[in-house]
Parts: C-alpha cells; structure tokens; sequence
C-alpha cells in the first residue's frame, strides 16, 4: 500500500479512537478534558463523595467510587451483577462527569453520588449508558430528609441533563436523578 491510501485510513483510525476515549482528535488549548481526566478531578474534589458500597447489594466492582476510579484508569465503568445490564463495561459520558464536577465546583453543592452504572435500575435506564449518576446526599443532609433538593435539579437542568427526577417522582423520593441525553 501506498502513503496515499494507508494515511486517511490511519487519520480516520486516530479520530475513531479519539472519539471511543471522549478526546478531541487534535489537540488544543481550548480543548475539553476527556473522560479519565474528568473522572481523576472529581475523585481529588473534596464536596464530591462517590459511594463505595450499594444500598441493594453487594459487587464493590461496581461502586460509583470504583466506577470513577475505572474511568480514570481508561476503563469501562462496571454495572452491578444484580441489575438489568450485569457485568458490563461502560463508558461515562463526559457530559454527565462534567455537570457531577460543576455541581460542586460551579454550584457549591457538597454531594454524595450513590449510583451511576452500578446498582439496578430501569432496563433502558440512561444509568446503563453511562449518562446519569444518582445524589443521595445534598450538603450533608439526606434527600427526602430537607435536603435543597429542588434547587440541585434546577442546577442539573443547567448544566444539561435533560432526565431530572427526586421526591415527588416514582421511585425517587430518596435521591436525586440527573441524566443527560442519549
């Protein structure tokens, strides 16, 4: 093969690659952090505090923590054994890391995040797809319990996510949903 044919094959390979790892093709200044370096901020955020256990079962694989961890490591975050999609390895959108990151950072909100691909949910639940994360506790005060549950979702809604549910939504009365579309 020639220069001619094998160069566009490897450009179209690079920018393939860069799109499976949540990176620009070429790099830039003004460029977007990619998933690993996303998911490296937010486990060194201190008001960012990614469960490491579930509430309905047991697979620490599977963690919202360890889920971070994977991601920042270039893995696939691990979904739960128990739940509607076991034992996968899933990316996380950069869009969802990006807004869990801006809810302390831009936002000021001390969260605990108890679920994003781990746990059981709806079968086409956008937690599978690793575009949505669960807040169980919001500045220390448990959702359902008086935490500002209200104004968090507002914030989520800014920060792009299009699915927001908490107390007063079937199934949610005890955590906040933010999932960003598909």
């Amino acid at each position: 093969m020639s220069v001619r044919t094998i160069a566009p094959r490897l450009i179209a390979g690079v920018a393939a690659l860069a799109a499976l790892m949540g990176t620009a093709a070429t790099p830039s200044a003004t460029a977007a952090p990619g998933r690993a370096a996303l998911a490296q901020q937010i486990l060194a955020t201190k008001g960012i505090a990614p469960a490491t256990a579930h509430v309905g079962g047991r697979h620490a694989a599977s963690t919202a923590r360890q889920n971070l961890v994977d991601t920042a490591h270039g893995k696939g975050a691990l979904t739960s054994r128990w739940g509607d999609r076991p034992n996968r390895r899933v990316a996380l959108d950069t869009r969802m890391l990006n807004g869990m990151l801006k809810l302390r950072t831009r936002y000021g909100y001390r969260i605990a995040v108890s679920e994003i691909v781990g746990g059981d949910h709806s079968s086409r639940s956008r937690h599978y797809a690793g575009l949505a994360f669960d807040i169980n506790y919001i500045n220390g005060r448990h959702v359902g319990s008086g935490a500002p549950h209200r104004n968090l979702m507002a914030a989520c809604r800014k920060l792009g996510a299009t699915e927001v549910l908490g107390p007063g939504s079937a199934g949610h009365a005890t955590h906040v949903h933010c999932g960003w579309p598909r």
